[in-house]
């Protein structure tokens, strides 16, 4: 980390800029396969959702890194079909839409809050962490990850859970170095994931 880089809470006007860096970041994964218009209204969403917040490591005019969370998945879904931009939701969505393995991943996303429930885990989720590349095995990530943890204390959530593609060896690695602990597996579009829960009470992270 450098002295220009602040880490500042997730606003509106970071959304094209986070969703660049998921999409970068996380290639392979369902959301990004949207593209850049959805994945940028859909951090909008979670920047203006009460039950999600988020956090991103501005360096000069660019974002080194985010982080984002929420409360209750199923809520934040709710939020963004019946905000007011709802619709354009639905027409990115629909443009996407063109292939019955796609249909497929968009109803398993849609019915992945009701799916999780059923497991007896935490309903708070940490949604997505990434970090420019230069950026990585810096302790920007953990910082980013301890500033969520102390929001969710602030929030009264004492414990997380994140869902990661067991194949995905930094981030498993990751989430164990900093406290998670595997609960289960589960299978998500097609692959193998792992879900791990977290205590967020203060600790050594």
């Amino acid at each position: 980390m450098t002295d220009s880089l602040k880490i500042v809470e997730l606003l509106p006007e970071h959304a094209s800029q986070a969703a660049g860096l998921h999409i970068r970041g996380i290639s392979t994964g369902f959301i990004s396969s949207l593209g850049m218009d959805f994945v940028t209204s859909l951090y909008e969403a979670i920047a203006q959702d009460e039950n999600s917040f988020g956090f991103v490591a501005e360096q000069d005019s660019s974002i080194a890194g985010f982080i984002v969370f929420t409360s209750s998945l199923g809520a934040l879904y709710k939020s963004i079909i019946f905000r007011k931009k709802g619709i354009r939701f639905v027409f990115l969505l629909a443009g996407r839409m063109f292939s019955p393995g796609r249909i497929k991943k968009v109803f398993e996303t849609l019915f992945y809050p009701a799916r999780i429930k059923k497991m007896n885990l935490p309903l708070a989720e940490l949604l997505a962490v990434v970090v420019v590349p230069e950026g990585r095995r810096k302790g920007l990530a953990a910082e980013l990850l301890n500033r969520g943890f102390q929001q969710c204390r602030e929030r009264g959530i004492d414990k997380i859970k994140v869902l990661v593609g067991a194949d995905n060896e930094p981030a498993n690695k990751f989430y164990i170095k900093h406290g998670f602990k595997l609960v289960r597996q589960i299978e998500n579009h097609g692959i193998i994931s792992n879900i791990y829960v977290a205590e967020t009470g203060d600790k050594d992270q």
